[in-house]
């Protein structure tokens, strides 16, 4: 290679990583371009009902019963499968979720799978994605694949985590695909929370939750950023026979239990789904502004728990201004513990941390050595309980598509609390951060201080 070539070379590479720069990272910094007046049309009182609604929910707090409701469902699956996940393992869990679903398909079960575009790359998907596109039963779409030339595509992610079935259940919650999420013996494990959805009112009843999240998966499925998956090379994969003989074993003898899910429900008055919109650059915080609201209107206590709280200036514009009447509780990760490796995201909580306790009155930091949280629950005044995927930051209110089930019932808003209390007594008392992790977070303080708004 010449010298000249070489410099070329040098000089398009730097002038890329300044684009990719400017593009893909500091455009994010810019404040919303354009707003709806969602906002205005806000009113918490939408999301409680009288009697007894159409619909019942089981807390999936246990791991095994959180891979096994999904299991059962998929198995059971008469007419559709449709799912949408931000990220799937290489391990036994995705082959075991890919199994389920082709077995699906093979019954003549219509499934579709939408699932984030780049965290898709180097994923278990690559090993099956021809199976699944070739089968006629399934489609599989991702959403903003990656695109070199169009930076500014790579931050707008597809975050949510749900599963509709037949739309009589769902399943919606923080759980990716992966052992860490289902087995906590697993090194990685952390405690996370889903929750099943029944609808027994018929898959038609006008009040019930499936219609919205048929609504929400239909607008996700159909939008120009979902791409049809290409099936890939020849020779890429294993053959038919050979893939479906080891995705069979990877399910093995884990799922023999029989469990009845509606005799674990709790009935409610009813179920609302929100979500945030699709868009990219920073979009109007939707979910934000709902806990907003719900904040501002508690009157006994909230309940808050997320893996990390990074409440950015941006992020405070849609939050009380002062604090909220009710006696607000905060469950987090401690920045010490050694189950939880995202330094990055707890480098934006010790950032904030002040902000942070401008509005909460109890703090309280799990230590684990083996696992962290990771969670997204909010409860308010021991009625209204809210599960899904929004992590309480930047990212999730601004960039990612994220959706929460709005659920009001008493019932099960004690026994989530009840849960919530268990992980706050549970939590080892907090040793001394080690040398090492004080200098690590030190370093990523500094360095991440600027970029909150991606955190």
């Amino acid at each position: 290679m010449s010298k000249l070539l070489r410099k070329t070379l040098a000089l398009l590479v730097k002038l890329y990583l300044i684009y990719a720069l400017a593009a893909g990272v500091l455009v994010f910094a810019l404040p919303v371009q354009e707003e709806t007046g969602y906002q205005r049309e806000i009113d918490p009182r939408r999301f409680c009902g009288e009697g007894e609604g159409p619909d019942r929910v089981v807390l999936l707090e246990d791991p095994y019963l959180a891979a096994l409701a999904r299991h059962d469902l998929i198995l059971g699956a008469q007419e559709t499968v449709d799912a949408a996940y931000y990220s799937l393992a290489r391990d036994h869990s995705a082959e075991a979720f890919f199994a389920a679903l082709l077995d699906a398909a093979d019954r003549g079960v219509q499934v579709r799978i939408l699932l984030d575009g780049i965290r898709a790359l180097g994923s278990p998907l690559q090993a099956v994605q021809r199976e699944l596109v070739s089968h006629e039963n399934i489609e599989l779409k991702l959403y903003e694949p990656l695109d070199l030339l169009r930076p500014w595509t790579w931050n707008n992610r597809l975050h949510d985590k749900y599963i509709i079935v037949d739309g009589s259940w769902a399943i919606i919650g923080g759980r990716n695909i992966g052992l860490r999420f289902f087995d906590p013996q697993d090194q990685d494990a952390v405690r996370d929370r889903d929750v099943l959805i029944i609808n027994q009112g018929g898959k038609q009843h006008p009040d019930s939750v499936l219609l919205q999240f048929k609504a929400y998966f239909a607008e996700q499925w159909n939008h120009p950023f979902a791409k049809q998956a290409k099936a890939g090379r020849a020779g890429e994969a294993e053959s038919s026979a050979e893939l479906r003989a080891k995705l069979q074993a990877a399910v093995g003898e884990r799922f023999q239990d029989e469990i009845d899910w509606e005799a674990l429900s709790f009935p409610t008055s009813k179920i609302t789904l929100i979500r945030n919109p699709l868009g990219r650059l920073n979009q109007e915080p939707w979910i934000l502004m709902e806990l907003g609201a719900l904040l501002e209107n508690a009157r006994e206590r909230a309940v808050l728990q997320s893996p990390y709280f990074i409440p950015t200036a941006a992020m405070e514009k849609y939050l009380p201004a002062s604090p909220p009447d009710a006696r607000t509780v905060i469950v987090t990760n401690h920045p010490g513990s050694p189950g939880y490796s995202n330094l990055s995201a707890m480098s934006g909580y010790l950032n904030r941390k002040n902000a942070v306790e401008r509005f909460a009155d109890e703090i309280h930091e799990y230590f684990d050595p083996a696992k962290s949280l990771h969670a997204k629950t909010y409860v308010f005044d021991s009625r209204l309980s809210l599960v899904g995927s929004f992590n309480f930051d930047a990212r999730s209110s601004f960039l990612s598509s994220e959706s929460m089930a709005v659920i009001d019932s008493p019932e099960f808003a004690r026994h989530l609390e009840e849960k919530i209390e268990g992980i706050i007594a549970g939590s080892r008392r907090a040793e001394a951060i080690t040398p090492l992790r004080k200098v690590s977070l030190a370093i990523f303080r500094l360095v991440f201080w600027p970029f909150a708004f991606l955190l």
